[in-house]
């Protein structure tokens, strides 16, 4: 057994111990107005949200319950258990939610698209087929306030059956912790901040008595929606006629609002379904002086990740990828046993 494949199996009982040892705490901004001195980063436990500041700035926010779909949306897109809005260090918006063209991308996200279960297909990602759906469950556990700070949380992936009836499939520990990567770029919270690092793990336990299977298919798992504004009809039409014309050059960034990058220099053309050791989606945020200013995101997966480097899907017109080891296979989530992924978010200001 490779070491990876042994670092994802782990008995549900032990999943079980750890919830129950870790409780949460709830800062509020009383205790933290209370303090001597303020930490770079704290966590704020609502009744709906989790939310991460660095000084005074918002860095991102979970939401526990589930936010209201914008008019002319459909509200069966209303979910929770996910995180948005994620805000650069200069206060820029990176993250998006409820799109018009893919009102099912929430922000940073979990959810597999294409599985079996008991000869069954469930698509957790897609929420209006009504098959599948993953939602808020719990908190764990939320850190004191200092030079890093977050969350520990769960949500649950549910199965639909024909009368609407959820059975909870997989239980799904998230463990979120931001910091900061120093440097002398601008930053709405604290000027020693460049870029905030977030880490980010999920944990999948199968509840049940069969196994979960992982099907085969070009996205899922871990999901990103970037700014809706980088969005439009125009990017999408200049996308797909560059995707058309294997030698023509990328269209200009003041177009397409945003744009892809690997470690291997590609962009979507040659970037989707590589196996990139870093990934980076970023776009326009705001015009200074006639000149595009930009922020983004950079995703980079530790090496015990099932898959590694992980299989990445770059959408061809839109602002959203998913890091997806069902890329390269199939595999099963047995029960009892956990499914585990982790990486590094740096969010930035700028270029990757």
């Amino acid at each position: 057994m490779s070491h990876s494949a042994f670092w994802r199996l782990i008995p549900l009982a032990a999943v079980f111990t750890l919830t129950l040892i870790a409780t949460p705490t709830a800062w509020s901004q009383t205790d933290l107005d209370q303090t001597d001195t303020a930490p770079r980063f704290r966590c704020v436990q609502s009744d709906d949200h989790l939310t991460v500041y660095c000084g005074q700035a918002e860095v991102l926010r979970y939401n526990i319950l589930a936010p209201k779909a914008p008019e002319g949306i459909n509200p069966k897109y209303q979910r929770s258990g996910y995180i948005h809005p994620i805000y650069s260090p200069a206060g820029r918006l990176v993250s998006g939610d409820f799109a018009a063209d893919h009102p099912h991308q929430h922000g940073l996200f979990a959810a597999w698209t294409d599985t079996s279960f008991q000869g069954k297909k469930v698509d957790f990602w897609n929420q209006l087929k009504g098959i599948g759906i993953v939602l808020h469950d719990r908190v764990i556990a939320v850190d004191p306030p200092g030079q890093r700070s977050g969350f520990s949380v769960a949500v649950k992936h549910y199965a639909i059956d024909d009368q609407g009836t959820r059975e909870a499939i997989l239980d799904d520990v998230w463990t979120i912790s931001v910091t900061a990567m120093p440097g002398d770029a601008e930053s709405a919270g604290d000027p020693g901040v460049s870029r905030y690092l977030i880490g980010f793990s999920s944990e999948q336990t199968n509840l049940t008595e069969h196994p979960l299977t992982i099907n085969e298919y070009h996205y899922g798992g871990v999901g990103f929606r970037g700014n809706n504004d980088w969005y439009s009809d125009e990017s999408a039409k200049a996308l797909s006629a560059y995707l058309k014309q294997p030698e023509s050059e990328a269209p200009p960034l003041e177009q397409t609002r945003h744009r892809f990058l690997t470690s291997e220099g590609h962009d979507r053309r040659l970037g989707n379904h590589s196996r990139p050791e870093w990934m980076s989606l970023y776009g326009i945020v705001d015009q200074r002086q006639g000149q595009p200013q930009t922020a983004g995101v950079k995703v980079s997966g530790s090496p015990l990740n099932e898959q590694h480097p992980v299989p990445v899907r770059l959408h061809p017109s839109k602002p959203y990828f998913s890091l997806s080891p069902c890329v390269v296979g199939s595999f099963d989530i047995d029960p009892g046993q956990t499914y585990r992924m982790k990486y590094d978010i740096e969010v930035f200001d700028g270029a990757p």
